[in-house]
């Protein structure tokens, strides 16, 4: 049952993969229009497959907690599912082509993995669990936000160069800039307490010296919450905002890819 859902999942992301491709600057704004409802709609239909996917992995056993590549497939479902409530009320288009293929990456990871390096988390289990609920949700949070501030940086990038078309469609550079903000603002918190019983969870496995064996993790993971929290910190009293505000949210998202990473070599 789960390879059929993964194998139908799969394809209906590629489909929606390639239905965003297809639009381009040279097409009427009906069609463009028509193009951007399959191409939302497939990967709203995908990411329902694969959340009934995860469901039947569960089942036979391969929760989400059981190691890094399940757990990487549902924060890559939560990042589609949020850009997809996200993107009702904000034009957020321009974030479908990437979100797509985050969806499958995901959901390939998921399945083909599953089964490798035995489980991540013990049953029955409350700081292990807390931990990588806490690191997926972060996980998808900054993938959103890297997202929208990738977006905002091609977008400010082309009015500088004045390559933009008067009327064309997609939020203003203040409408992102304000929407990157609130992501980050959202899942900093969720992303300190991911560290926190992460630390916690290692200290209770064998004491401090088991943190040693962590340090890129915790290298990583420092760098990822200093950048996000610089963010805010000088957004609230210098109200820097803009590229500066969307590189220090790339890092951070660079980091944790290094972390997941990480644990992935490990298994």
């Amino acid at each position: 049952m789960t390879l059929v859902l993964f194998i139908v999942a799969a394809l209906v992301y590629g489909a929606a993969s390639f239905s965003y491709g297809t639009e381009t600057s040279g097409e009427d704004d009906g069609a463009m229009a028509g193009v951007r409802r399959w191409a939302r709609l497939l990967l709203a239909i995908a990411a329902t497959l694969h959340f009934v996917a995860i469901g039947a992995q569960c089942v036979e056993g391969d929760h989400p907690f059981k190691n890094i590549f399940l757990a990487t497939s549902f924060g890559s479902l939560i990042a589609v599912s949020g850009y997809l409530g996200l993107s009702r009320g904000h034009r957020l288009e321009a974030l479908g082509p990437v979100m797509a293929p985050v969806g499958l990456v995901g959901l390939v990871l998921g399945v083909v993995f599953s089964g490798l390096g035995g489980d991540y988390v013990p049953a029955a289990t409350t700081m292990p669990s807390a931990h990588v609920g806490l690191a997926s949700l972060g996980l998808a949070g900054f993938t959103l936000a890297a997202g929208i501030a990738g977006l905002y940086l091609a977008m400010e990038r082309r009015l500088r160069h004045k390559r933009f078309r008067p009327g064309s469609r997609g939020m203003s550079l203040t409408g992102l800039d304000r929407l990157h903000h609130r992501l980050v603002l959202l899942v900093t918190p969720v992303f300190t307490l991911a560290i926190v019983t992460g630390v916690l969870w290692i200290l209770d496995l064998g004491g401090p010296h088991m943190l040693a064996g962590r340090w890129f993790e915790l290298a990583a993971a420092g760098i990822a919450w200093a950048a996000s929290v610089a963010l805010l910190v000088m957004r609230a009293v210098w109200g820097t905002r803009g590229r500066r505000s969307a590189w220090l949210t790339l890092t951070a998202f660079v980091a944790i890819l290094l972390i997941v990473v990480s644990y992935g070599v490990r298994l």
